[in-house]
């Protein structure tokens, strides 16, 4: 089996996903990585070399990307760019590929993530707080109790996206259907993806109950390292400031206060319950969410090689 990682960015998050690539590299045995970007400067690009040190290939997407002529929406070319893993010329010799966004820091090895054994074109975490508002499946066309994926984290079985061209029928279906890439993969890839350990994309969303010494890989899908870092703990943080210490990309990092933000948020979570008594369904449902539970039953079908369960929010009791 031939792998490979990859991460993808446009001139603005172009250092960030340095950042994470050499991340992936320090924690990672001998793996071929690549950062495909689109309009990043001269600087910043002297900085990538020097982080990257020749261990991740930076790739000038651009003009593939314009000269292509899929059509953009409001969001970035680089958004879309995983769309196009069966296009690119430098991917064509890999069986599996792993891509990964680049608010995620790994803490485990990705060549045990993207070598694992797969009876699905994909490998994808689900991504609970879809099931909270269930009507994601009315909204895109997927079939009642359809799971619904997060693609921060994800593995293509290229063998099989190439055979059945499904990266082409997303393609056709984020322009047709004016969707993003993650819901324009969630539908062409409906009943096609197989369940990934919840801790390969353990989303800061959940900080209170899963902490990031925890995670395999952290994905920070609420606040941003260099955002507001609500949710971003401390340990991590310190951690995209080791990183970005000799390049020019420190600044954004610094701690803005010394303590972990984010706890007010939490503690309105407490009145979900009360929320829910009086209709409210997303309050209702966010109370009876057991993540514990539900962190137990995917790890549990991860384990076992199984397809993406339909109706989760049923199976984890908060329907």
């Amino acid at each position: 089996m031939t792998k490979c990682f990859f991460l993808a960015a446009d001139a603005q998050y172009f250092p960030y996903a340095c950042l994470a690539a050499r991340r992936i590299v320090d924690v990672s045995a001998r793996v071929d990585g690549y950062l495909l970007y689109t309009g990043a400067s001269e600087t910043d690009l002297e900085a990538g070399r020097h982080l990257l040190n020749g261990k991740v290939e930076l790739v000038d997407v651009a003009d593939f990307m314009t000269n292509y002529g899929f059509r953009f929406g409001t969001y970035s070319i680089a958004a879309y760019t995983r769309l196009f893993a069966d296009q690119f010329p430098v991917f064509a010799q890999y069986d599996r590929i792993a891509y990964t966004d680049c608010d995620v820091l790994f803490n485990r090895d990705i060549n045990d993530l993207a070598g694992q054994a797969l009876s699905a074109p994909m490998l994808a975490a689900h991504d609970d707080y879809m099931y909270l508002r269930p009507s994601y499946r009315q909204k895109l066309g997927l079939k009642p109790g359809a799971p619904y994926f997060n693609s921060g984290v994800v593995v293509f079985d290229m063998n099989a996206v190439r055979a059945d061209g499904l990266l082409e029928r997303t393609r056709k279906t984020a322009i047709q259907g004016r969707m993003n890439d993650q819901n324009a993969l969630n539908v062409v890839f409906e009943g096609k993806w197989q369940t990934m350990h919840p801790n390969w994309n353990l989303q800061s969303l959940g900080t209170r109950k899963f902490r990031f010494s925890q995670a395999w890989a952290r994905h920070f899908a609420g606040g941003k390292p260099w955002g507001n870092q609500v949710g971003v703990e401390l340990e991590a943080l310190r951690i995209w400031r080791d990183l970005a210490r000799d390049t020019p990309w420190g600044k954004p990092f610094e701690q803005r206060i010394p303590f972990e933000r984010g706890v007010t948020k939490r503690l309105l979570r407490r009145f979900d319950v009360v929320a829910g008594l009086f209709g409210k369904d997303l309050q209702r449902r966010r109370a009876r969410y057991d993540g514990t539970k539900m962190h137990r039953i995917y790890a549990v079908q991860a384990d076992e090689g199984a397809m993406a369960v339909q109706f989760p929010e049923v199976l984890g009791g908060f329907a």
